[in-house]
């Protein structure tokens, strides 16, 4: 069995494009999983700890901000080292680190196997889209796009998968089976081909900071990541106290968000390509308002669930290739690593304070007026992609010195 595996390895032939885009899309897919393992599993959790929703949601947010922070070192590492070696070295890792979710069962096991994946984890981001960017400078979007696709397209099994290992077995072995098959796919990520590395005077990442146009790109992933976070962690809780789903059916509500992201993938790859990443930008924070508004207002509750599914799940996804692609031509290229590690931490990082601020308002009140605070902050995505349009009207080639 074994030799089966290794003949596999050293034979796969990643050099083509099409290869390492599968690759990656795998990789994407189980970076995400491992996280994706709690959301349904939350309430199985929170009775087996004996833990609250807020403190859950506490270890979340610490999680996702050791997420987000990691991002800012493995950016600038891909620069220095090599995209290649980071990301298998992140997806390997991470994989391997769910084995402390098998210690006793407690809270600070819990804690300690979360932080942990996190921080292994955080480095995958920010350099699969610099590897993306330098692979595929025409079409961008497009490539950009099929890399989330396949990852959403793997995540959409993860939330049944994950409430049936945790329900009919133990929480703590959907943790570790996904963490197996990412160790895994770790070691095939080192057959990935290097892209050509840059010569000259290295740049510090701290540069990326003094980029025109930068922190409107970041403040858009501030209200992103608050937006996404929240809703992840909470959604099918949601389902099943304020919508009367049981916790089947919210998994399933779960997968189907996932199955129309691949939608969200492609279609907004395509609009970036064929009209601009701003458009795209644009349209898909539209839509991530008027997906909250039909949650939240449809007369007919199951209804406006399936609608929801559909038109959030295209729009929140869609968004990812126009914003990656934007986010590459705004930085130089000796800092695109750096420039994806701080927009990657915006997103997951100061985005992590959702998972408390909503688990707070959820056991101070109850979840429909935390998902009334998530569409406030879907409209602020939309006012910060409207001024998008002027931000590129006015800007320039940027330029790095290396003094």
């Amino acid at each position: 069995m074994f030799g089966q595996w290794g003949s596999l390895y050293t034979s796969m032939n990643l050099s083509s494009d099409k290869g390492t885009l599968l690759l990656l899309g795998a990789a994407h897919s189980l970076n995400h999983s491992l996280f994706l393992v709690l959301p349904p599993l939350l309430d199985e959790i929170s009775r087996d700890l004996n833990a609250s929703y807020q403190a859950i949601g506490v270890v979340a947010t610490i999680a996702f901000l050791i997420y987000g922070v990691g991002a800012l070192v493995g950016g600038p590492m891909s620069d220095r080292i090599g995209e290649v070696k980071v990301i298998s070295l992140s997806i390997g890792l991470s994989g391997v680190a769910t084995a402390v979710f098998l210690l006793p069962k407690s809270m600070t096991s819990f804690s300690a196997g979360m932080y942990l994946v996190a921080a292994l984890a955080s480095f995958y981001h920010p350099t699969a889209n610099t590897l993306i960017s330098k692979h595929f400078q025409e079409n961008t979007g497009g490539a950009m796009g099929i890399h989330g696709a396949a990852g959403s397209l793997g995540q959409i099994f993860t939330p049944l998968v994950a409430f049936f290992l945790g329900k009919y077995f133990d929480w703590r072995l959907a943790f570790a089976f996904f963490g197996l098959i990412t160790a895994v796919t770790g070691l095939f990520l080192r057959r990935i081909p290097a892209p050509a590395r840059l010569t000259g005077e290295k740049v510090s990442p701290l540069k990326i900071l003094t980029v025109p146009n930068i922190w409107i790109i970041v403040l858009y992933n501030v209200f992103i990541g608050l937006l996404q976070r929240g809703f992840e962690l909470f959604f099918p809780t949601f389902l099943i106290v304020n919508r009367g789903f049981s916790g089947e059916m919210a998994a399933l509500a779960s997968s189907a968000v996932l199955f129309f992201a691949v939608g969200g993938h492609l279609i907004g790859g395509w609009i970036t390509d064929r009209a601009s990443p701003v458009r795209a930008v644009i349209l898909t924070s539209a839509g991530m308002v008027a997906g909250m508004l039909i949650l939240l207002l449809f007369p007919f509750p199951t209804v406006g669930v399936v609608l929801f599914i559909v038109v959030f799940g295209v729009a929140l996804y869609g968004h990812q290739p126009a914003m990656t692609t934007l986010t590459g031509k705004v930085a130089p290229r000796e800092l695109t690593g750096a420039a994806y590690g701080l927009m990657f931490f915006f997103a997951f990082g100061l985005g992590s304070f959702s998972t408390t601020i909503v688990g707070y308002i959820a056991t101070a009140f109850d979840l429909e007026k935390a998902f009334w605070i998530m569409a406030l902050l879907s409209c602020g995505t939309l006012a910060v992609a409207l001024t998008l349009p002027r931000m590129m009207r006015r800007m320039q080639p940027p330029k790095i010195t290396t003094g």
